[in-house]
């Protein structure tokens, strides 16, 4: 495997020498955004697509990027290029952007360079950290940390700054070490996980929250144009954790592995308590447009793993 490649405000770096001041407010204050697509067979997937979700995470947050959009592609195929695995072994690839607003002025002081850090890097995706998950399902319970309120913090900013995620994860694994957590917000709505977005199938409906309370991922888009595709109904509206406990099918969605299912909701089971069919149907629906079996690759990396 070749090393991988980082990009930094205009300079290739091998990985393992690209990092930031201890002066960065991305590290001082967590004041940052992100982004992470990823390949398939090694050629990276709806770039444009996260390239408008980075540009709006940045106007949100006030930060700024001289790079156009066109230039941003470029260097995220050059450093793909500079990283690329062996074609025949089947390994694909994470890629993460991201932005800060530069050296702190308290560290600094006015007189220093205070230009953005725009960041670019590579990574092997570990499919090992979603075999299990994808075989057995989640387990998810509802938080009893609460998420930030949209007014205090817009939710459709990829942001770096996790940390209330974070605690509500660890908060729920006192319950069941495998679980992860799902917030509600103060009405009761479900909203999403710290990795992913929710579905659910309910009376034959697929639901997802609705935009304005949610992160609005790349691969919730797929799941809603590939739900669609297959002639199932997709609303996005508000999702109740009483309604959730009574759907027949859950699903998480996320960059990495594309889709989960979840058979464990608030320590109950989902439907008979295994991934559920239209689970599969999507998953292999997604397979097909991307030309890869999703499920056997993630499952012959584990398998390599053990």
């Amino acid at each position: 495997m070749k090393q991988m490649t980082a990009w930094r405000n205009g300079e290739f770096l091998p990985f393992s020498e690209a990092s930031l001041s201890l002066a960065d407010s991305g590290i001082v204050h967590g004041d940052a955004v992100t982004e992470m697509l990823r390949t398939f067979r090694q050629t990276p997937y709806r770039v444009s697509d996260h390239l408008a979700r980075f540009r709006h995470s940045l106007n949100e947050a006030l930060l700024e990027c001289s790079y156009s959009d066109q230039e941003l592609k470029s260097v995220i195929s050059e450093v793909l290029t500079r990283s690329t695995v062996e074609s025949d072994v089947g390994q694909d690839l994470g890629v993460i952007l991201f932005a800060t607003s530069g050296p702190n002025v308290t560290y600094l002081g006015k007189s220093g360079d205070h230009l953005p850090t725009i960041c670019i890097h590579a990574f092997p995706l570990h499919f090992s950290l979603w075999s299990d998950r994808l075989e057995f399902g989640q387990r998810l319970i509802v938080s009893k940390q609460p998420a930030i309120p949209a007014g205090s913090f817009n939710p459709t900013i990829k942001s770096r700054s996790r940390m209330h995620w974070r605690i509500a994860d660890r908060k729920v694994k006192q319950i069941h070490p495998a679980a992860l957590a799902v917030f509600a917000d103060d009405s009761g709505n479900l909203t999403e996980t710290s990795s992913g977005n929710l579905f659910a199938v309910i009376d034959g409906e697929i639901i997802t929250p609705p935009d304005s309370m949610v992160l609005n991922g790349i691969s919730r888009q797929v799941v809603i144009e590939l739900s669609e595709q297959l002639g199932y109904r997709v609303q996005k509206k508000r999702l109740p954790v009483q309604q959730a406990s009574e759907a027949s099918e859950i699903w998480t969605s996320s960059t990495p592995y594309c889709l989960l299912p979840v058979t464990s909701f608030n320590e109950q089971a989902v439907g008979n308590g295994q991934p559920g069919p239209l689970f599969h149907q999507l998953l292999e629906t997604w397979s097909q447009s991307v030309g890869i079996d999703i499920k056997e690759q993630i499952q012959k990396f584990h398998e390599r793993t053990m």
